[in-house]
């Protein structure tokens, strides 16, 4: 907005400040100035030799609360006037009964944090156009209607600081007793949880809540097709994988959102990898599960294609081939941030292989559990790499990793571990090592 100097000039009896100074007061206590340009673009001196006084144009920057009252330039004239502490001409109809607001005097010093004389607090207000009076203990003021940005108290405070000048209120760090707020666990885990997909090579997807079939149907649906509230993410993230395979081959997504099953809504995690197998989606959920500090699960019921995970005898989720998805409001309960610290140890590993023929229906963690019970700790890790099936009997080929922290292992260490294995799986009916 531009406003003529000598249009503003012819308001006050007194002459106002050059319009430089001008400007730099209405920067430092209500509206910045972005420029003052000598009026028609030519250079001006105060008198001009045919007697005509120079002019200059000021271009303010109006600020969104104050648009409804510097729209007819009244607000510039009254914070001029209050600025400079002079006698505005204004004339204006007889005002409509204003709300009055009520500040108690000594609220100014306590949120400003410095003391304003009460005869300057009412003048600033008055020069501002607002109505003031003091009723006791209070100042009851009534703002002009131009100004519905002042409706409560602090904003009243706030027109008395702009005034009196920011540069005169003492800097001071807030005082009081600053209480942390209680950590919201689901979005502290989330957030570590989407870390350790993104680090096993997982894009995070976002999807819509609403689905073809489920157990809440919506009154307006946004379409026909999509009319209830999803009860998994799995059915999203494959139609996801569905239509991206036209344009990538390998599509590894995940998304935590939620679903809404009968019993409510519940914060699931969900992943798909179009070209893992069961072994990789279960590695992925070791690597999840791990990495939020869970590691009392267990599988069950797994057929190389689908397995529930288990805490404590409760199912919290399952692995569907290249799938996979889990109540993630029940992880972030059994998650624990406090991870032991283990250093790698300096010393090489030795790495075994073994095959292991059981039943069709034996579970792998079955054997899991006697291999490394036996082995003990120096067996540090596990690979299940292979099975093979025939009409009564599978094959399971194992990596084992064996390694010591206090010094480098000796074959013959290891080949007394694995004998003992070897004893341990045999000693179990139509178990068989393949030696």
């Amino acid at each position: 907005m531009k406003i003529s100097y000598n249009w503003i000039q012819t308001y006050f009896d007194k002459k106002l400040p050059e319009p430089e100074k001008l400007a730099e007061l209405l920067t430092m206590h209500s509206q910045e100035v972005d420029s003052v340009e000598p009026k028609n673009a030519r250079p001006l001196t105060p008198e001009r030799s045919d007697g005509g006084q120079g002019d200059f144009e000021l271009e303010v920057k109006i600020l969104p609360n104050r648009a409804y009252d510097y729209i007819n330039y009244l607000g510039v004239i009254r914070d001029i006037s209050a600025i400079l502490k002079l006698e505005a001409k204004i004339s204006l109809p007889e005002p409509k009964e204003r709300e009055i607001i009520f500040v108690k005097e000594s609220d100014f010093e306590k949120i400003l944090g410095v003391k304003i004389p009460e005869k300057e607090i009412s003048e600033i207000l008055k020069r501002l156009g607002m109505e003031v009076s003091k009723k006791e203990s209070f100042f009851a003021i009534g703002a002009p209607s131009e100004r519905p940005d002042l409706k409560i108290k602090e904003g009243i405070m706030g027109e008395v600081a702009r005034i009196y000048g920011y540069d005169k209120i003492e800097e001071k760090i807030p005082e009081g007793l600053l209480v942390p707020p209680k950590r919201n666990d689901t979005l502290f885990f989330s957030s570590i949880a989407r870390k350790i997909m993104v680090g096993l090579g997982f894009s995070e997807v976002y999807n819509y809540s609403f689905s073809k079939n489920g157990d809440w149907e919506l009154q307006n649906p946004p379409s026909q097709d999509n009319k209830f509230l999803r009860t998994n993410l799995a059915e999203g993230l494959s139609a996801n994988t569905k239509e991206n395979s036209k344009y990538f081959k390998d599509i590894k997504i995940f998304e935590i959102g939620k679903i809404f099953p009968k019993d409510g809504e519940v914060l699931s995690i969900a992943a798909i990898s179009a070209k893992a197998d069961f072994y990789e989606m279960k590695g992925a959920v070791d690597a999840l599960l791990e990495g939020l500090g869970i590691d009392d699960f267990y599988y069950e019921d797994h057929d190389n294609k689908v397995a529930e995970v288990h805490i404590d005898g409760k199912a919290i989720g399952h692995i569907d081939h290249n799938s996979f998805e889990f109540d993630f409001d029940e992880l972030a309960k059994l998650a624990d941030e406090s991870a032991e610290y283990e250093p790698i140890s300096k010393y090489p590993a030795i790495v075994r292989d073994i095959a292991v023929l059981v039943p069709l229906n034996e579970k792998v963690e079955n054997v899991l559990d006697i291999i490394e019970n036996t082995a003990g700790k120096l067996l540090v890790d596990t690979d299940l790499f292979d099975i093979y099936e025939n009409d009564d009997r599978k094959s399971l080929a194992f990596h084992l990793i064996f390694q010591s922290s206090e010094k480098t292992l000796t074959d013959e260490e290891v080949n007394a571990i694995m004998e003992k294995i070897f004893t341990a799986i045999e000693a179990n009916d139509d178990w068989e090592v393949r030696r």
